[in-house]
């Protein structure tokens, strides 16, 4: 996927080149008074007094915040185990502490049993194992030296430890150690200056090494028109592409100075007041200043002549980034040499040909592990929620890898692999040190016996439409070789190492792209149908005509959660205040907040819409069967009538998310976001970034309210895709195994008779001859 996403890249242009003019170039400067100012021009900016100086800020965060879930176990002596974390460019640690919960073996012996730990490859503490200790939770403290920090940080933990004094075992069963995943690292942390250069960019707005949620918010002066909305959503789209696991929230800022890091739009005929003094742009620019009253805090500002230049602006902001360099950057020419296709979303895998895993991983990363008992090595990724696996044979999957080979053969040494924490099989590590000619393996939706030669299993099937994970987990093991009461030795190479070949492929080729609608499970977890294509191309936006404040966050973090969900930016969506026949049409619609013009569509064109808001009054059919748990690729029950319908009134928070094929074009799909109030709107930015909720939506509406989340499958459904015809067929006709029957039998009696009439034709026939021919 890396791959393709810089094939991708290269197929936008765009020429960048810093400013020259010092009218908007920032020069520093001093006072009489000592005080620091930044010059725009003519204008002087008073920013701050040297005196002014950070504030101390103290976190803690737990393994299992840091995606440690479960306890980390050290298993067999000089077992190892690693919890990484990250530190941001722009804060100093000031002082760092871990604690950490140990849970040592009941066998293990004292004196000679211990946990070593290192912090980025120093040895920072030894815990001993005192009587006492084993079997039972002990806490322990130890400081971290605030110098060894850097970008990326590791903490290691080795276990030693004995069982017996004499001939033990280091890979015996009883030697092990557990640490709580509530164990927890302490920092305290201050801000510190850095420089205004856009070469650190998308830090500090975005750093990588931070695993918090990104709250980013965008700053407008009092007027805003459809080009500044949109670039807002391009630009929440692009930082919504790095996101990863992280969730996002882009509040919407009125002509007020922010008080954290922000983006700042400004056009020559809006500026918020704060900048009202700032020089007029002679293009599209982007420009990354200091926070007026505190140094530690930037200000990335969005500028052009007009609206339209801060559309280009952002454009060349999501796409040449990696091209910036120094305080400011005026976007030259963008122009988008090669169209997006269809399900090309750098976050989905490829279902066009075989892929390597290599392409899977963050760049710089190997699928490589040392030790006895190495932590597993996993690999992630998407596939398209519309991906029609029903009845696979299977999924191709090429598996090469080599290790360390074993002294011996049968030695107990073995690899396992698992997808999405489902067991599949292990395989014995034999002494070639390398996985047997050609593994393959294939990856079927039906648990059936599809093995060949011994090297092709069955596995559980992948989760379409949501992320996948494919885990491989070596463990090597040692034997004794001798044994007196003076001396024993076991069989053990001083380090064990184990590889997965990144030429490995998984091939998806050859699948269709056929799903049913509305699918509240599909929007959910991956955008569908909006990130199909990874621009949006296909979609347009439908807000009112004059959008409140919380309706335009809406917006702009509806477009940051598809960016996360296809890792693009959404660089040519359509955003319109009017429902434009000729604008709708062949496309998916996205509506926020609009309940006056979805109630002024043509009554028959609305009429299996499941939510319609008249006054603030929400009115929602709904069926009177569950469906939770119901396998959502499978074909829509036959019980889809409304069997009540509530209309609700209320002053409290309530939102809701309905989908229904388009009024204007036959499969297509329109999703509309609605809320009770303004303040509502939160609740949907809210549900959307938390897995929880996001695994119980499904069907065609979702409603919120507080904590509590419902889904609702009702109304006509439709199908979106293209099958062969005769999967076609038999995919609507299986949920009717009694007519298939009937009809099977049906057919069998025509073919019969018709062989019967013709075999009887031609056996009357012979017998004339027959009896000619006397």
């Amino acid at each position: 996927m890396w791959i393709k996403t810089k094939i991708n890249a290269i197929a936008m242009v765009i020429s960048l080149v810093s400013f020259t003019a010092s009218a908007v170039t920032p020069l520093m400067a001093n006072d009489n008074n000592g005080s620091t100012s930044v010059v725009y021009g003519e204008t002087v900016m008073p920013l701050i007094s040297p005196a002014v100086s950070p504030a101390i800020t103290k976190k803690t965060f737990s393994f299992d915040e840091l995606g440690y879930r479960h306890s980390i176990q050290l298993q067999g002596s000089e077992s190892t185990a690693y919890v990484g974390f990250g530190s941001r460019l722009d804060e100093v640690v000031l002082q760092a502490s871990l604690h950490f919960e140990l849970i040592p073996s009941p066998a293990l012996l004292p004196l000679v049993s211990h946990v070593k730990v290192y912090f980025n490859n120093e040895l920072t503490g030894v815990v001993a194992i005192n009587n006492g200790m084993q079997g039972k939770s002990s806490a322990v403290d130890l400081n971290l030296d605030p110098r060894l920090f850097t970008d990326y940080n590791q903490l290691k933990f080795e276990l030693v430890g004995s069982a017996t004094m004499l001939c033990s075992n280091p890979n015996e069963g009883s030697i092990w150690a557990e640490i709580s995943s509530k164990s927890s690292i302490s920092l305290s942390t201050k801000k510190t200056k850095i420089k205004n250069e856009l070469s650190l960019f998308p830090a500090p707005f975005f750093d990588a090494r931070d695993r918090n949620n990104l709250t980013l918010p965008m700053v407008f002066s009092d007027e805003l028109d459809i080009n500044q909305i949109k670039a807002a959503g391009i630009i929440s789209s692009y930082f919504g592409s790095l996101l990863k696991w992280r969730g996002s929230n882009f509040p919407m800022v009125d002509n007020i100075l922010p008080t954290r890091n922000a983006i700042v739009f400004v056009t020559n005929n809006s500026k918020p007041d704060f900048l009202k003094n700032f020089p007029d742009a002679d293009g599209p620019r982007i420009q990354m200043i200091s926070h007026p009253t505190k140094p530690y805090i930037k200000l990335l500002l969005v500028i052009g002549r007009d609206s339209n230049d801060l559309m280009t602006a952002a454009k060349g902001l999501a796409l040449g980034n990696n091209l910036f360099t120094g305080p400011s950057v005026k976007i030259n020419k963008l122009e988008q040499l090669v169209p997006r296709k269809p399900y090309d979303a750098p976050n989905w895998i490829d279902t066009n040909q075989a892929v390597a895993l290599s392409d899977l991983l963050p760049e710089g990363v190997l699928l490589q592990v040392e030790g006895q008992y190495p932590p597993p090595m996993t690999v992630n990724f998407r596939l398209p929620p519309d991906l029609f696996t029903w009845q696979s044979r299977g999924i191709p999957f090429d598996l090469n890898y080599r290790y360390t080979p074993p002294l011996i053969e049968k030695s107990g040494s073995r690899m396992s692999f698992s997808v999405n924490n489902q067991f599949v099989k292990g395989f014995n590590l034999n002494t070639s040190g390398e996985s047997s000619t050609n593994t393959r393996l294939r990856l079927p939706l039906l648990d059936n016996d599809l093995l060949s030669a011994g090297k092709a299993i069955s596995i559980p099937a992948f989760h379409v439409g949501s992320n996948n994970e494919m885990k491989f987990e070596f463990g090597f093991a040692s034997s004794i070789i001798s044994k007196d009461e003076v001396q024993c030795q076991t069989r053990q190479p001083s380090k064990n190492y184990a590889v997965i070949g990144a030429d490995s492929t998984i091939d998806f080729s050859g699948f269709s792209h056929y799903i049913e609608m509305p699918n509240m499970r599909a929007f959910a977890n991956s955008g569908y149908p909006f990130t199909r294509m990874a621009d949006l191309s296909d979609t347009v936006v439908v807000i009112t005509k004059k959008p409140l404040n919380e309706e335009v966050q809406t917006f702009v973090n509806m477009m940051g959660v598809f960016g996360s969900k296809s890792g693009y930016p959404v660089l040519n969506v359509t955003v319109t205040d009017s429902w434009n026949k000729e604008i709708l049409e062949n496309k998916d619609i996205l509506t926020i907040g609009v309940l006056p013009e979805l109630a002024s569509i043509d009554k028959k064109d609305i009429e299996h819409i499941q939510l319609v808001a008249f006054n603030r009054a929400l009115n929602l059919p709904r069926k009177n069967e569950s469906q939770r748990g119901k396998n959502w690729v499978d074909p829509a029950s036959d019980n889809q009538q409304v069997v009540d319908a509530i209309s609700i009134s209320t002053t409290g928070d309530f939102a809701a998310i309905t989908s229904v094929e388009s009024p204007y074009t036959s499969q297509r799909t329109m999703v509309s976001l609605l809320a009770q109030t303004p303040a509502s709107f939160a609740l949907i930015n809210e549900a959307l970034n938390d897995s929880g909720k996001v695994s119980s939506m499904f069907g065609s509406v979702i409603t919120l309210r507080n904590n509590e989340i419902a889904s609702f499958n009702v109304g006509e459904h439709y199908y979106v895709g293209k099958l062969p015809i005769s999967e076609l067929i038999w995919y609507h006709f299986s949920k009717y195994p009694l007519l298939i029957a009937f009809l099977a039998t049906l057919l069998t009696i025509m073919v019969t008779i018709i062989l019967y009439r013709v075999l009887r034709h031609i056996a009357q026939r012979r017998l004339n001859i027959e009896e000619d021919d006397r």
